[in-house]
């Protein structure tokens, strides 16, 4: 999210901050939503399966790879013929950009870059672009190309290819950003992937979230046009959104607990402001409430009794929404080999709440962007 983009970008403790065989079908709650088991399938053979399954179904399901369950990434295809490309699936941002062959920056170094001379579909575009995010900014041009996610392909596509990255971009596991926000805040009111990609295919303008817990797997899966209920138990409530305050995936809650404990939020009459994000690794909220939940979730690093810690709840009206201390305990290996934990909520400089990869992993999150709302339902994670 531009200002606030992932937590490891600020903190640096991120980087630090997917044979052929028989497939089911997968049950559906939605009527058009499938998912696509890819760890069975070379990355080809992956791509090309989507494709035709896609066809038939009118959705698409993009795996995702994970790092210390806080960094969610997954494959996208640009030109002709497709070239591979890993980018943050983002609903905090809109643009999509990956580096440019001319880049030389060291953040550049080891990544994926996209070279126009290769693509048979690429078009020109030359207009400069600059990205500001909390910690630096990503600078290029744009131009238009194929690109597809989990076979779900846009033909002409504008996006940016990056000429310069920002240093904390420096060692990332992934290429580049491709975000799923509104185009209102889209740098330079680029159009974006989705809209582009509900057009041309005519798939409902729906998708959804599972993150997974377990560092290292790409089992976490994002779906395009619906919802999986293999990934969630119960039934999806949705809030609407509050897009007269920040054109992001903005509701409003109203209430926070520890165990049965009420922390004084701050809310007031109207309720606090938090933004559903996927590319922000933690829950992000005011210092002073994050401060009074940590006296409350005391979490020691050496992780001894976490699995005593009480839930944290947040509440919309009538709904709540708990994390359990196996989601918002982060533990993490030490170069030496052992097991430290610490809290997946920061508190930061801010008015608002950001609900990112932590609350996600909890919650799976359904972004009905046609519909301008956001709909919450139990992970299979806990």
């Amino acid at each position: 999210m531009e200002g606030n983009f992932h937590t490891w970008l600020t903190t640096n403790t991120r980087i630090n901050l997917h044979l052929l065989v028989a497939f089911a079908w997968a049950e559906l709650s939605h009527p058009a939503a499938v998912n696509v088991n890819v760890r069975r399938m070379s990355p080809e053979l992956t791509r090309q399966y989507r494709q035709a399954r896609a066809a038939v179904a009118g959705t698409y399901t993009e795996n995702l790879k994970d790092t210390d369950a806080t960094e969610y990434y997954g494959d996208i295809y640009i030109g002709t013929p497709p070239k591979l490309f890993t980018t943050i699936m983002d609903t905090g941002s809109s643009n999509l950009w990956v580096p440019s062959s001319s880049c030389t920056d060291a953040a550049c170094n080891g990544k994926h870059k996209y070279s126009s001379s290769s693509s048979s579909t690429y078009v020109p575009n030359g207009e400069r672009i600059t990205i500001q995010y909390g910690t630096g900014s990503m600078q290029g041009t744009l131009l238009y190309d194929d690109v597809s996610v989990g076979g779900l392909k846009v033909t002409k596509q504008e996006f940016a290819q990056a000429t310069s990255l920002a240093s904390f971009f420096t060692g990332s596991p992934f290429d580049g950003i491709l975000g799923l926000a509104y185009q209102s805040i889209s740098a330079d009111n680029v159009p974006t992937f989705f809209d582009n990609a509900v057009k041309q295919n005519g798939i409902d303008s729906v998708f959804s979230f599972y993150l997974d817990s377990k560092s290292g797997s790409n089992s976490s899966v994002l779906t395009f046009g619906g919802y999986d209920s293999n990934y969630f138990t119960g039934s999806i409530v949705y809030h609407q959104l509050y897009l007269d305050r920040g054109n992001y995936y903005t509701i409003v809650f109203n209430d926070i607990k520890v165990g049965n404990t009420d922390i004084d939020a701050n809310c007031g009459s109207s309720g606090c402001i938090t933004i559903v994000d996927s590319g922000t690794s933690l829950i992000v909220g005011p210092n002073g409430v994050v401060s009074s939940i940590l006296k409350y979730i005391d979490i020691p690093t050496s992780c001894a009794g976490v699995s005593n810690l009480p839930d944290l709840t947040f509440s919309i009206g009538s709904a709540s929404y708990s994390i359990p201390n196996s989601i918002y305990v982060l533990q993490e290996k030490t170069l030496g080999g052992a097991t430290v934990c610490e809290a997946g909520i920061q508190g930061a400089r801010t008015a608002q709440w950001i609900w990112g990869d932590v609350f996600i992993r909890a919650w799976y999150s359904v972004f009905d962007h046609g519909g301008k709302r956001v709909g919450f339902a139990k992970s299979v994670n806990w």
